[in-house]
């Protein structure tokens, strides 16, 4: 990590007002959550994602996919943040006096347990059931349902409160993702690949908006030449350093 990268982006930090984390899959990766995008590993192995992960495959074969979501969010529950999340905890405990937001596209919670308190999930959690309908029910996914049931309200499927291959993004989260994003003065970008739409394109507008973009990622992305900054860099390596050298320069 470029030292020389790291106190610029600390300088800004500290005359930033409004500052936005958006968060991909490569962040819980470190947590042992396999990723769609690494290949047939552990979860993906041997499962064909339009059956078990798409709201055609749900309709198509409810319990199949119930049973797949339902061992993903066993393996959320057995791990937990790591330290790439505690570290943007920290850095909103630092930053107490300004307006952090973490964008995740993750569906794991993990922010919220690491402490994050500003936290938009815009494609769902693995912990919440919904009505497919939006008829207003919801409830947290106990082990105890263990089969897909009817809405108690409209007798519609309830299913996991998440976004599936083939769905739309909920319109208010990502109209309130959208708005954090083109007021903020700094956006990071952690452990994103770039290639989900619509997320993706929040990073592009917050630039327009005339964000400083600090992209952080071990690996060159689609997006790394449009970035302010991008650092070759783990998050928890990245993030625990932003925070000392805040900390070492009266943080805010």
């Amino acid at each position: 990590m470029h030292a020389m990268s790291l106190e610029s982006i600390a300088a800004i930090l500290r005359e930033a007002e409004e500052i936005v984390i958006f968060s991909g899959a490569g962040l819980s990766a470190d947590s042992g959550i396999p990723t769609f995008r690494d290949g047939a590993t552990g979860l993906w192995n041997n499962v064909d994602p339009d059956e078990v992960a798409s709201i055609a495959g749900f309709l198509r074969n409810p319990q199949r996919a119930w049973n797949w979501l339902r061992q993903l969010k066993a393996l959320v529950d057995e791990r937990r943040p790591n330290a790439g999340h505690q570290a943007i905890a920290q850095l909103e405990e630092i930053c107490s006096a300004k307006r952090m937001t973490v964008i995740t596209q993750n569906i794991d919670g993990y922010h919220e347990r690491a402490g994050n308190e500003h936290v938009l999930e815009v494609h769902g959690t693995i912990h919440r059931l919904r009505c497919h309908r939006r008829c207003g029910f919801v409830a947290n996914w106990e082990q105890s349902a263990t089969k897909p049931y009817a809405c108690p309200t409209c007798g519609a499927p309830v299913r996991p409160d998440l976004v599936m291959f083939g769905e739309m993004l909920d319109e208010a989260v990502f109209a309130t993702a959208e708005i954090r994003s083109l007021g903020a003065d700094v956006f990071f970008c952690v452990g994103t690949s770039f290639t989900v739409q619509p997320a993706a394109r929040l990073p592009v507008w917050a630039r327009r908006a005339g964000a400083v973009v600090v992209e952080v990622n071990p690996h060159p992305t689609p997006f790394s030449d449009a970035a302010d900054f991008s650092i070759r860099s783990g998050a928890s390596q990245f993030f625990a350093a932003l925070c000392k050298k805040l900390d070492m320069n009266d943080s805010p």
